[in-house]
């Protein structure tokens, strides 16, 4: 068995409407039916995203492979994305600008998240991450062919 910690996975068949709903459905959802995306902060914090994908293949390649280790893999790739760079990655998706509405920071929210991908890469090396440029638009994507769409 090998253990994983998953960070801030995002893609689509993600609901926005579920009470623990990730920033990016949420956001998603908001700009395509013109509500405010409500940003915590300046939005200059940033978080280490990961696409459903990524998250799947190394899944799959896990028990395809048969790795096992006692200790955690962090399954993220140490990158770094402000929620400002998601809001304009999402209005490019969308083709729509989002209604920024910022309100105060969350007592206890850490102003950067970023996962150690060392041991990820040492037991996947050929795994590669999607960027937000793709797995945006993947998740758009399926947001406009579900028939609640707006």
């Amino acid at each position: 068995m090998l253990p994983f910690r998953f960070f801030n996975v995002y893609g689509p068949g993600q609901r926005a409407d579920h009470a623990y709903a990730a920033v990016i459905p949420k956001w998603i959802s908001a700009t395509l039916a013109i509500q405010p995306v409500t940003i915590h902060g300046d939005g200059t914090q940033t978080r280490d995203f990961t696409y459903v994908g990524t998250v799947c293949d190394v899944l799959t390649d896990a028990l395809l492979r048969r790795v096992v280790d006692p200790r955690p893999v962090n399954l993220a790739f140490g990158s770094r994305s402000s929620l400002l760079d998601l809001v304009q990655e999402i209005e490019t998706a969308t083709g729509l600008p989002a209604r920024r509405e910022h309100v105060p920071v969350r007592v206890g929210d850490v102003p950067h998240s970023q996962a150690d991908s060392t041991r990820l890469r040492d037991l996947f090396p050929e795994v590669a991450t999607a960027a937000l440029r793709e797995g945006i638009p993947a998740t758009v994507g399926w947001f406009r062919q579900r028939p609640t769409a707006p």
